[in-house]
């Protein structure tokens, strides 16, 4: 099967490019009213920001919202060699965040994109005013068989290799949404297109290889101070809503959601509920003193 590799195109309208070390950023955005920190959407393993399309107005409770494609994701610019492990890209986030002039941001995060704003929260709390872990990969996560496969030398290559437009959307229906039929042919054009730029693949390798050991390894969660809400899909079939409860335990005065009927991807399947779970923690926020 012979797929042709999608062409980055222009940004659309809600859309825009902004050059960071020479790395071109794409991001997808809505416009928020008053002065009160972005809300900046990250999201996982082969995802894009239009992951986060259906909730980024809802959610922000009127907040600037900005949801980036990380470099080698999405239409962004996939440069090598480049740092694509989660240590990195937090890094790389962080740097975006100062070209962009963002000095304080609520940062949501799912997946494997999770763990990159957890690095980021750790690093810098003074940069990061809220944080949301969706469905988050940690240092505590359990690794799946299929991303184990992943992180194995030339099998790793070979599984993504076979992955095509078919693969991924059986990968949606039966892996990251609870409910099958909620997968629209939209959904996986959402999640597929970007796949076929190239420099995609090693890319995704290179994330999913990081070693949950490096940088501050296991203390990292304990270094987060920054008021946090962990939300998780009940069925979520790849992480198991007992992992976002450890990683809420872990985080000093965490709060864990679980939102019904949903999987991996509750911002997608679930987005109402999503957006009402979300906004209400920004909500909470505006009414705390700021911490310094």
């Amino acid at each position: 099967m012979t797929e042709s590799p999608a062409v980055p195109a222009r940004p659309l309208p809600g859309e825009r490019d902004l050059v960071v070390d020479g790395v071109r950023w794409r991001s997808r955005e809505a416009i928020g009213q008053g002065s009160l920190d972005p809300v900046l959407y990250v999201h996982g393993f082969l995802s894009s920001s239009t992951t986060w399309k259906k909730v980024l107005v809802a959610a922000s409770a009127s907040r600037m919202a900005i949801a980036v494609d990380l470099p080698g994701s999405g239409y962004s610019d996939r440069p090598w060699p480049y740092d694509y492990t989660v240590y990195g890209q937090a890094q790389h986030l962080l740097r975006y965040m100062e070209v962009r002039g963002l000095s304080r941001v609520v940062l949501v995060g799912n997946s494997l994109g999770g763990a990159i704003c957890e690095v980021a929260a750790a690093a810098h709390p003074d940069r990061v005013a809220g944080l949301v872990l969706v469905d988050a990969a940690s240092p505590y996560t359990s690794i799946p068989i299929g991303f184990r496969t992943l992180r194995t030398p030339l099998l790793g290559e070979l599984q993504l290799e076979l992955l095509v437009r078919p693969v991924m959307e059986f990968t949606l229906r039966h892996r990251l949404y609870a409910k099958p039929e909620r997968v629209t042919p939209e959904t996986v054009e959402d999640w597929w297109r970007p796949v076929t730029v190239p420099g995609t693949r090693r890319a995704a390798l290179a994330a999913v290889r990081t070693d949950p050991q490096a940088g501050e390894g296991i203390r990292l969660l304990e270094r987060i101070r920054t008021p946090t809400l962990v939300l998780w899909g009940k069925d979520d079939a790849l992480l198991s809503p007992s992992e976002g409860l450890t990683l809420s335990q872990k985080i000093e005065g965490a709060r864990f959601v679980a939102i019904p009927r949903a999987g991996h991807l509750p911002q997608e399947e679930a987005p109402d509920e999503f957006a009402r779970s979300v906004s209400g923690f920004l909500q909470d926020l505006e009414a705390k003193p700021r911490r310094p």
